[in-house]
């Protein structure tokens, strides 16, 4: 993934994009070492590429472009010295480095987090701040003190950007009072600043659109992930259904495959069985639609189908998937926001910014099979 960053004046504008990149790398490597981030020496050039996500061709033009204006002293084989002369080189208090923690590996997360997560980077980049991934571990585990207390204690001038903390997570960040940032729900009774998109809201929607079309029996295809947006979303989808009508059928998994296949194998084998699937991730929405087109199910003659989320491989299913599309980068524009003021020595504001999406309709709804086929009589 890529990540562009501003350039500084308009008479960079004119030049070929390969040396417009390297002179942002080295204005990106010059800020940090003017705000302590750097104080000394720089890292090597593998890790330097990695934190600014360029290549190393870049990275070395903009070094040599740097060690001409004698900010920095480059010998082969010894670290890359931050001259003092040049007047760098000052100690920074307060945070220097924000750390994100994420469930699984990045790429194994949905698309846009990835997308959000790229949009962050240049922008406390800008700032002076370091982005560091936590991906996955003990810190999601039930018992997550240890690992945690381990990340402050080798990380102690840091801020925190917690993906869909568990409840166990989110009550160590409160007690430990870390400036920290929950991108998800927050559980009742912690308080802590959330950036999160409107599940409550999506959920009554997606519901209350399924129950104008005649659908009566629903169910809910719901990731676990310890979240306490797993809750708030089975509770408001049901609201949504409004009273009198049956609970949705829950449906919970974990990642894989083989783990949805068991699910959708319940929901084919009820009777009366579902005849409308609200789906939590978009990950299980093109392994929702293989297996039920396997079990001789379409979609939405037999099961009508919609996305709590949305990603942009969405678009390339048939029929096209009624989802709820939303901005990725909004959460980096947030994000960023408040971290800068916490790197600036204001403490974290307790608030809960919540982001409300789109509906995107698609194909993908429609009535139930009774009333689809008294519809196509009428016809």
């Amino acid at each position: 993934m890529s990540a562009k960053v501003t350039p500084r004046g308009p008479e960079t504008s004119a030049l070929p994009r390969r040396q417009l990149l390297s002179v942002q790398t080295a204005a990106a490597i010059e800020a940090g070492m003017h705000s302590g981030r750097w104080p000394r020496e720089l890292p090597g050039q593998h890790e330097l590429c990695r934190q600014l996500v360029v290549s190393r061709k870049t990275l070395r033009v903009a070094l040599q472009a740097l060690h001409r204006r004698g900010l920095i002293s480059m010998r082969q084989g010894r670290p890359t010295v931050v001259r003092p002369a040049s007047g760098h080189v000052r100690e920074a208090p307060g945070v220097r480095r924000v750390l994100l923690l994420l469930p699984e590996p990045l790429w194994r997360l949905r698309p846009s987090v990835g997308r959000w997560v790229s949009e962050l980077r240049p922008r406390l980049l800008q700032a002076g701040l370091e982005l560091d991934l936590v991906e996955g571990g003990r810190a999601y585990g039930a018992r997550p003190e240890h690992a945690m207390a381990h990340l402050a204690a080798t990380h102690p001038r840091s801020a925190w950007v917690v993906f869909a903390g568990t409840l166990a997570l989110q009550r160590w960040l409160q007690a430990s009072r870390r400036p920290a940032i929950i991108v998800g729900s927050v559980f009742p009774g912690l308080e802590l600043p959330s950036v999160e998109y409107d599940h409550a809201a999506i959920a009554r929607h997606a519901a209350a659109r399924l129950r104008a079309l005649g659908h009566e029996r629903t169910a809910i295809l719901l990731r676990r992930t310890g979240s306490a947006a797993d809750e708030t979303t089975c509770a408001a989808f049901a609201a949504g259904l409004g009273v009198g009508m049956p609970a949705p059928v829950l449906l919970a998994h974990d990642a894989g495959m083989a783990n949805i296949a068991r699910q959708l194998t319940r929901l084919t084998d009820l009777r009366p069985r579902p005849t409308a699937l609200f789906v939590t991730k978009t990950l299980a929405v093109p392994a929702a639609y293989t297996l039920l087109s396997a079990a001789g199910l379409n979609v939405p003659r037999d099961l009508a189908v919609v996305c709590r989320e949305d990603d942009p491989f969405l678009e390339y299913l048939s029929p096209a998937v009624a989802r709820y599309g939303t901005d990725p980068a909004a959460i980096a524009r947030k994000l960023a926001v408040c971290l800068v003021r916490i790197a600036g020595g204001e403490p974290p504001r307790v608030s809960r910014d919540l982001l409300v999406p789109r509906f995107i309709p698609g194909p993908s709804l429609g009535p139930p099979p009774a009333r689809a086929g008294l519809r196509g009589a009428h016809e």
